[in-house]
């Protein structure tokens, strides 16, 4: 599937994502009932509520009202004024793959491979993710990053700062043999421990 795009941007980016995965008709009904934004990716839980005895469940085990929930992931963008967006159902195989844990909690069961290998990656992705640190903590990578000036460093200070005007903190780290303050991109999806 493609990208679908539109000149103008929608009022409430949150309402019409849900929109796009809320349906109707004479075999079932679909709607979000958690949904959540990583960067420009929307994850959703949708339920799905058969209207009829013989409405498939396609793969995912239904409840004794013949519901299913099942995730849905939107890829957003906004490219030269226009909003675009990529809709996709988590047996679709590869795509963004940064659902939290609370979602994944109300998904349906399922048999679909591609579902079960999404959910899996979803899953250690939430375990990184799910970290926390404060400022003076120290941090050790797995792996040594080079960075810029050809050294490699493994081992930070991490350094936690509000600046005048700014609505959220920024996190940067300085290295502990050189002092160096370094950024590093993604770093709660790298595997390090706290020392």
């Amino acid at each position: 599937m493609g990208w679908t795009c539109h000149y103008t941007p929608p009022r409430d980016e949150r309402a019409e994502i849900e929109r796009l995965v809320t349906f109707e008709n004479e075999d079932r009904a679909m709607r979000p009932v958690f949904t959540t934004r990583k960067g420009s990716v929307w994850y959703l839980a949708v339920e799905v509520t058969p209207k009829t005895d013989t409405t498939d469940s396609y793969g995912y085990e239904a409840d004794a009202l013949g519901r299913y929930v099942f995730a849905a992931v939107i890829l957003t963008r906004r490219d030269s004024g226009e909003w675009c967006y990529k809709d996709m159902e988590e047996s679709m195989g590869r795509c963004e793959a940064q659902a939290p844990q609370k979602l994944l909690d109300l998904l349906s069961a399922t048999t679909k491979e591609y579902a079960l290998e999404w959910r899996k990656k979803c899953k250690a992705s939430a375990v990184l993710t799910g970290r926390k640190i404060a400022h003076g903590d120290t941090i050790q990578l797995a792996e040594p990053l080079e960075f810029s000036d050809g050294i490699e460093r493994d081992t930070f200070t991490v350094q936690r700062e509000r600046f005048a005007g700014a609505k959220r903190t920024t996190t940067h780290f300085l290295c502990k043999n050189t002092g160096m303050a370094c950024r590093i991109s993604r770093y709660m999806q790298r595997a390090w421990i706290k020392v």
